[in-house]
């Protein structure tokens, strides 16, 4: 299963690019909203990989995890763009908008490697449903 490797790895990156915006930032007390939105993007999308690696045991939890761990790094890609855009505008913000632009890239890719990486509908058929 490689989606879900991706999903973790997608974390990772949220947590590195949060902590990088951290770092960077003047006023550290601010700050801390990066550490505490990274964290919480991240810990879902580590919540959708462990969903979708049990794809094999129970086949609807794993599919909820796949598919909700595709849609995420959309949803990311969208706010993290606009957030981009929004800070572009402040010189004294030019580091967020540099950062939400990165993030917003690693989530498109995210997102389209989650996308290809995905069960085949024959996978996905294979997989034993659960037993309600």
């Amino acid at each position: 299963m490689k989606s879900p490797r991706i999903m973790f790895l997608y974390g990772f990156f949220i947590v590195i690019c949060s902590g990088i915006a951290f770092l960077m930032a003047p006023d550290k007390s601010r700050a801390m909203t990066a550490l505490y939105a990274g964290g919480g993007s991240a810990f879902l999308m580590w919540i959708c990989a462990a969903m979708a690696m049990q794809i094999e045991r129970t086949r609807a939890i794993g599919m909820i995890g796949i598919h909700v761990g595709m849609v995420l790094p959309f949803l990311f890609a969208i706010e993290f763009g606009r957030r981009s855009w929004k800070n572009f505008h402040a010189p004294e913000k030019e580091y967020l908008a540099i950062i939400f632009a990165i993030m917003a890239v690693g989530s498109i890719v995210a997102f389209a490697a989650i996308l290809l990486t995905r069960p085949s509908k024959a996978d996905r058929a294979a997989a034993p449903r659960s037993a309600d």
